[in-house]
């Protein structure tokens, strides 16, 4: 539980003592360490096996910030998921130092080489003729290793979408360096909350 976050300290305090009076472990995250993921998992036993039942969003559960952003949420028990959602558990408790999962990329470990080993990877299915494409969504692009990555897939002929909500270095449309970037952003009545 993040308790200081915006809108909601109070509540979240109140929510921690009520999970732990009802023998819930509520860890309060690391030292050093701010947490910015929105995970929930539900585990149940089918008859056969347990399993994972894990919602992944960009929002907060909040109700009021419900109201004013728009955000995306996935429901699964994909079992690459699953594992990848207990290890980032074990991970922010304290009980693991693994930082590999199979389908996430967490920072500060893995988001950075995780984003250019994709943009890399759609680069090698354009040169084979395979279908290749980009679509990107974030708050901010500024790093300059990750814009050099899109600006190579560019020069290659990959087409890419980036839909941006704050700051972006990158320029688009460039001959010969970023001509096939398109870059996006988003305004109107809810913040777009949902990258």
């Amino acid at each position: 539980i993040e308790l200081r976050a915006r809108f909601d300290e109070q509540n979240n305090i109140e929510w921690a003592r009520k999970l732990e009076q009802a023998g819930v472990h509520v860890v309060y995250g690391l030292v050093g360490l701010k947490t910015h993921s929105k995970l929930s998992m539900v585990v149940r036993n089918d008859g056969d096996q347990l399993r994972r039942y894990c919602h992944i969003g960009t929002g907060n559960y909040h109700p009021k910030t419900a109201r004013l952003y728009e955000d995306f949420g996935l429901l699964t028990c994909n079992p690459d998921v699953g594992e990848d959602v207990s290890n980032l558990f074990n991970v922010l408790s304290g009980y693991s130092r693994n930082t590999e999962y199979r389908r996430f990329l967490v920072a500060p470990h893995s988001v950075r080489s995780g984003l250019i080993e994709r943009i890399d990877r759609e680069m090698v299915h354009h040169r084979e003729g395979r279908p290749a494409g980009i679509r990107f969504k974030c708050n901010a692009l500024v790093d300059e290793e990750t814009i050099d990555a899109l600006y190579r897939a560019s020069a290659t002929g990959v087409p890419v979408d980036i839909w941006v909500r704050g700051i972006c270095s990158l320029r688009p449309g460039i001959p010969g360096i970023s001509e096939t970037i398109r870059v996006r952003s988003i305004l109107g009545r809810f913040l777009e909350h949902n990258r």
